[in-house]
């Protein structure tokens, strides 16, 4: 059983270094928990990150991507957008999706890192 409250803290200790919020959402985009901005701007964000999310799994093609789920389909582990408020990163942790907002100053890879970090530490990766 997941526990909103413990999990918000641990997504508080990535909004360092121009993250600017953290977001756990299941795959319909309902919020699970967050930490960084207000409820209602963490809902909108996530029902716009999910809807990005499944987009581009169901239409993109990950260039180089050999990465296969259960179905034995290619799978999108991460997604990494430039917006006009910032940069947004959607990663898949488990069975959920984990968002990360960041300002425009955050360079790509810092941003890359701490997703697969926090992915690492607070979440098992869905299994390749």
């Amino acid at each position: 059983m997941l526990k909103p409250k413990a999990i918000a803290q641990v997504l508080a200790q990535v909004n360092t270094a121009g993250v600017k919020a953290t977001l756990l959402l299941n795959p319909d985009g309902s919020l699970i928990s967050f930490a960084g901005w207000s409820e209602r701007e963490a809902r909108v964000l996530a029902a716009v990150a999910s809807n990005v999310w499944f987009a581009y799994e169901r239409h993109g093609r990950p260039a180089g991507s050999e990465v296969i789920n259960e179905d034995g389909k290619e799978s999108l582990q991460d997604l990494i957008l430039e917006c006009e408020a910032g940069k947004l990163c959607v990663s898949r942790a488990s069975k959920m999706l984990l968002c990360l907002v960041a300002d425009e100053e955050t360079e790509w890879g810092l941003l890359k890192a701490k997703v697969i970090g926090n992915n690492g530490y607070a979440f098992v990766r869905h299994p390749t």
